[in-house]
């Protein structure tokens, strides 16, 4: 748009030169009329400035809003790099974040094991004390036992020799 102005401005400014050109020839062909001419000179030399300064704040607007419209490229491209980046994050958050529960699963099983193989640690010494309790019993049961048929055999032989010999003799 600011250039379409500058480039009406410009050919305002044609027409105003080649006005002030035909007047400069008329003037030189009827001098009686060079005061109107002066003044109408005057009018469009002013006019010629106006449209002067009008040109040069549309160069510099148009200058503006093309260094504008540079930054603005260079912000969309950045702007696309660092949505990329965030996507490329998001997928790495969301694998990581898969990574970190089966990490946490596999950290529950095993602290299910854990607890299951110190309750069997548990009841498997529970059970040696219980064996080593009925070795010892087993063990004085036997001593018990092995010197009870020693004394049922030591108090047979005595009563054997303190009772008197039979007296009846049996032929053979």
């Amino acid at each position: 748009m600011l250039e379409w102005k500058l480039e009406e401005a410009t050919m305002l400014i044609k027409e105003r030169d080649s006005k002030i050109l035909e007047l400069d020839a008329l003037s030189q062909v009827q001098p009686h009329d060079t005061i109107a001419c002066n003044d109408d000179l005057l009018s469009l030399q002013s006019d010629a400035d106006q449209l002067l300064l009008e040109k040069m704040e549309a160069e510099i607007q148009c200058f503006i809003l093309t260094r504008a419209s540079h930054d603005w490229k260079l912000l969309a491209k950045n702007q696309f790099a660092l949505n990329e980046a965030q996507k490329s994050l998001l997928t790495d958050h969301k694998s990581l974040e898969t990574k970190l529960r089966h990490a946490e699963n596999r950290a529950m099983m095993l602290e299910d094991m854990v607890d299951k193989l110190d309750s069997q640690c548990k009841e498997l010494s529970e059970i040696s004390e219980v064996l080593k309790l009925q070795a010892r019993a087993s063990r004085a049961s036997l001593f018990c036992s092995v010197q009870f048929i020693l004394l049922c055999i030591a108090i047979g032989t005595i009563l054997v020799r303190f009772l008197p010999p039979s007296p009846e003799i049996v032929p053979t």
